[in-house]
């Protein structure tokens, strides 16, 4: 079976596959008549991210049911797509397998070039999390505190991390001046606001390497015992991160 692709919007789709590489280079997407979603994970499952768009964002194309496809690396995605200039087309090359719909092919083309992007075996286990990993991996019930993260507030933690390149994390604590970013020589107020009843003296520790899983976008963060949500103000991107484990837990 086949799907056409009357267009691709050749940014969009790079943004989106650029989103997933900082956890893994093999890259799974769910192309639905209104949604396109993927998520990606480490394999310890403690750094979780959930990325979806509204299909028509991306493509313009004649899907009907959700068609799974895998790319080995996605940075082979990109790459392609940047040999194209203006408007490309595509199609892809599908099956039926246990009831649902699997990709072999992913064809890129205009006028002048045509790229094939194989994508990865059917039989592989895809990476798309259920509603209820979904569920468990997003929710905020047990919420302690939480705040909005800018990109400036980003920019600035990891100019502090800079002061203690030997040290792996940092402390996000409540303050009475308000949310902290926190290491053994700093201490640096990023919020003057934030939601959570008797926060003051709350705080958690993460690992620093998380950070650098965020996008160059604005967040809600939501603090809870066990994880850290960082939701997207800008698009449609949740991440969550495991919490660290201390000598004082």
């Amino acid at each position: 079976m086949e799907a056409t692709i009357k267009k691709i919007d050749g940014y969009e789709l790079s943004t989106f596959v650029k989103k997933l590489l900082p956890i893994d280079k093999f890259i799974f997407m769910k192309i639905g008549k209104e949604g396109t979603v993927s998520s990606v994970y480490f394999p310890e499952r403690d750094a979780v991210k959930l990325v979806s768009t509204p299909t028509s964002d991306i493509f313009d194309t004649d899907i009907t049911d959700p068609v799974k496809v895998s790319f080995y690396n996605g940075s082979k995605v990109i790459d392609a797509l940047s040999h194209f200039n203006g408007d490309v087309q595509g199609k892809i090359k599908y099956s039926e397998i246990d009831g649902e719909l699997m990709a072999s092919d992913f064809t890129l083309q205009n006028e002048d070039l045509q790229i094939n992007l194989a994508c990865a075996d059917p039989s592989l286990s895809f990476m798309e999390m259920s509603k209820e990993e979904t569920d468990r991996a997003f929710g905020t019930e047990d919420s302690i505190f939480k705040f909005d993260l800018l990109t400036t507030h980003v920019d600035k933690m990891k100019s502090l991390f800079n002061l203690e390149r030997e040290e792996d994390t940092f402390t996000l604590a409540v303050t009475d001046k308000g949310v902290a970013v926190q290491g053994p020589s700093y201490d640096a107020t990023l919020a003057h606001s934030y939601e959570g009843e008797n926060a003051v003296g709350e705080k958690v520790v993460i690992y620093k390497k998380y950070i650098n899983l965020l996008d160059k976008e604005n967040y809600k963060v939501v603090v809870c015992s066990n994880k850290v949500v960082f939701k997207s103000l800008d698009t449609n991107t949740h991440l969550t991160v495991a919490v660290a484990i201390t000598d004082e837990d």
